[in-house]
């Protein structure tokens, strides 16, 4: 991309998703890709001067003498007409208020997953998607990373025959969404949200087909039992506990950076260490989801937040009549069956970048933006995140009424 054509990006929340995963990103392949990040905006000033001056700081160690401007208010990044393409790594609960503004800019616009936390804002931001016909890039992580990029290429090259049935096993130990600001759903939507929702749009994906009802067990467990007499954060807390905020193995393989930092702010939402076993949080932390794919497709998700560390921590099994297909996530390795059981395979399918953020796919996901800010078909869009959504709500519905049928 020549100078001519580079793209000025504004950020929206910069925590670690837009900070981190995708600023940090963004900045490394600069030279290559032409974007060049000149404004921020997070939900207080002091993140916002923070942020910038990260990004600066990354800019100067490549040579790059580039200001950021700090933002007060995100209509400063949707009001700005030098601005080409607007990312949106904000709360979930706040996608439907930026995304609907940034799409009546008529800039280009990136949406991280979730796409919200109720349906109605939900439909509210597909909504605007249609009546401006701009349609945003939604943020699925596994549709940008190689590994499960190549498990569809296998399935749609016929590897496994006619598919009939995907697994999807997530146990891992991201106790983590009982602690920070995903620890209410009025806020995130909770990890059957904020997580699963990469999940339920890989089923979509796989199955090429919507999903027609859902049937799920789960909810809260008996691991986070409440506890009053426990201290409010881990950094007031003297107890031996296996849930302590700190590094684990999951987060330093999906983060740039994984040292945790205890916050001492008075704002609710900044506490990175409340207890695990508070009677704060209202999310749930385990479930089994039953899906009816559309053209006859079964699928069933296998999730819990407080799975030990291990290295199988998420893995995917597409089955058809004549194959199967199993990806091991955290190490990038493919085991393969086909011609019922003839030929047997084992490869890596990690790519060249799997030992960055969420094992490579955000840097791939920045080089998507490029086409998309040049013309290119999102890879997914509103409609994407509006169905997963559905799903989620779904299988919540489902917990609620002990495993009774939804129709969607």
């Amino acid at each position: 991309m020549s100078h001519r054509e580079a793209k000025n990006v504004g950020i929206i929340g910069c925590g670690a998703r837009g900070l981190h995963h995708i600023g940090f990103n963004m900045v490394e392949s600069s030279n290559e890709t032409g974007f060049r990040i000149v404004s921020v905006a997070n939900r207080s000033f002091e993140s916002s001067d923070h942020a910038a001056g990260e990004l600066e700081k990354r800019y100067a160690d490549l040579g790059i003498d580039q200001a950021i401007q700090r933002c007060g208010s995100y209509r400063d990044i949707v009001n700005d007409p030098k601005i080409d393409l607007i990312i949106i790594t904000s709360h979930t609960d706040a996608h439907a208020e930026h995304a609907v503004a940034a799409l009546e800019s008529r800039k280009k616009v990136y949406l991280d997953k979730p796409i919200a936390v109720t349906l109605e804002d939900g439909h509210i931001i597909a909504g605007a998607e249609k009546r401006t016909g701009n349609r945003l890039l939604m943020g699925f992580t596994r549709r940008y990373e190689d590994s499960w990029l190549k498990m569809k290429e296998l399935l749609t090259g016929g590897a496994v025959g006619s598919l009939q049935m995907v697994l999807l096993r997530s146990i891992i130990p991201y106790s983590r969404y009982l602690q920070g600001w995903h620890r209410k759903r009025e806020w995130s939507g909770g990890p059957l949200n904020d997580k699963c929702s990469h999940h339920f749009d890989v089923f979509r994906w796989m199955a090429n087909s919507d999903c027609v009802t859902v049937s799920a067990f789960g909810g809260r467990s008996g691991v986070f039992k409440p506890d009053p007499t426990a201290p409010a954060r881990c950094s007031e807390c003297d107890r031996d506990c296996a849930y302590r905020r700190t590094e684990v193995l999951e987060e330093s393989k999906e983060t740039v950076s994984n040292k945790f930092t205890s916050s001492d702010s008075n704002d609710e939402r900044a506490v990175q260490d409340a207890c695990v076993f508070s009677l704060d949080s209202d999310v749930e932390d385990f479930g089994s989801v039953n899906l009816q794919m559309g053209g006859g497709v079964v699928g069933n998700l296998f999730f819990t937040i407080f799975g030990p560390q291990a290295p199988d921590g998420e893995t995917l099994e597409l089955v058809g009549d004549s194959g199967r297909l199993v990806l091991s996530r955290s190490d990038g390795m493919i085991r393969t069956y086909t011609d019922h059981g003839r030929e047997a395979d084992t490869f890596f399918a990690g790519g060249k970048n799997f030992d960055s953020s969420h094992y490579g796919s955000d840097k791939n996901l920045v080089q998507h933006m490029k086409d998309f800010c040049n013309e290119a078909e999102p890879v997914c869009d509103a409609s994407d995140g509006l169905r997963s959504l559905e799903m989620v709500c779904g299988a919540r519905e489902s917990f609620d009424f002990k495993g009774e049928l939804r129709v969607l």
